[in-house]
């Protein structure tokens, strides 16, 4: 019996020194999707005032022209939007020092969080904690420290492949592609947006599946409702905008429990989830994510939104 136990735990060893190998002895890859996420801080730390700073998944990494917000309301932007994966939690907590006294944030993320807690995805977090250096592992909560953990064996295979890889190119970094779409850091124009797909067609789309919850997770609720607070208290003003959402996946993604959990605390969405669903004809690969023309056209509803609710002129 020792010996077996002797040999399982010889095996366990093992396999956990050959993860801890691949995870923090291969390079990071520089133009992996979520390696973004330096870039728009660098941009956040950077950016002058008056400013929007939008903070959401992708569907604002998809989903926004900056450039159109700019030029027509004379604010300068910065769009945090990169991936879902990461959760609301991470992000805002992460932001929140930058944040000063005048600016304006659009808080415009995806439904999924008001159920999982926003807390990131295992597939997700290991990953960003890799390209951010794991500056702030001592920050997450429990739960996102689990989703680290339990991605960590999914990130030392990723970083097992671009070892292989490296034997063929002599790059560990995601080589460019222009004829095709992919998700790289490259993408990505100096605000944030992602651009790379404004010039491709449609994918096939993705079918839309039922979302596993409808009840809300309280602890989130809590929460959201302390970060704003927060927000707040440094000065800033923060907008909960509904996310830009194709109509077939609105259907199964959204839940009006969301709606009375929000009021439940005192908040409340600018305009109405339905009126930020999008026909399906602009979705660009499935989910949150939208072509050129479902771009433009939510670029302009946002614009317009900010316009009649004078939110640029009262700050």
């Amino acid at each position: 019996m020792k010996r077996y136990l002797l040999k399982l735990l010889t095996i366990i060893a093992l396999f956990v020194l050959n993860i801890a190998l691949l995870v923090w002895c291969v390079p990071i890859d520089n133009n992996s999707y979520l390696t973004a996420y330096n870039r728009k801080m660098d941009l956040l730390c950077s950016c002058p005032q008056p400013r929007i700073i939008f903070m959401g998944g992708s569907n604002l990494a998809f989903g926004l022209d900056s450039h159109m917000i700019q030029d027509s309301l004379h604010c300068n932007v910065v769009n945090m939007g990169l991936h879902g994966g990461i959760g609301i939690r991470f992000l805002i907590d992460d932001c929140q020092q930058q944040i000063k006294p005048g600016d304006i944030v659009m808080l415009q993320f995806e439904y999924g969080n008001f159920f999982s807690g926003g807390n990131g995805e295992p597939e997700t977090m290991p990953q960003l904690m890799m390209v951010t250096g794991w500056k702030n592992l001592n920050s997450l909560n429990t739960r996102q420290i689990i989703n680290v953990i339990i991605g960590l064996p999914r990130l030392a295979a990723s970083n097992a492949k671009r070892l292989f890889k490296y034997c063929i190119s002599g790059s560990f970094d995601t080589l460019d592609d222009h004829a095709v779409f992919q998700y790289v850091a490259s993408g990505f124009n100096e605000i944030g947006d992602e651009v790379s797909h404004w010039h491709l067609p449609p994918q096939g789309i993705e079918t839309s599946s039922t979302s596993t919850s409808t009840t809300i997770n309280q602890d989130f609720m809590k929460w959201l409702d302390q970060a704003i607070k927060q927000y707040e208290n440094r000065g800033a003003s923060v907008i909960l905008l509904p996310p830009v959402c194709p109509k077939s996946h609105f259907a199964c993604c959204y839940h009006s429990n969301i709606e009375h959990a929000l009021d439940s605390i005192g908040l409340h969405y600018i305009v109405p989830p339905q009126n930020m669903t999008i026909d399906d004809r602009y979705k660009y690969n499935g989910g949150y994510h939208v072509n050129r023309d479902g771009v433009t056209i939510n670029t302009n509803r946002i614009i317009n939104l900010l316009k009649s609710n004078d939110i640029i002129s009262n700050n």
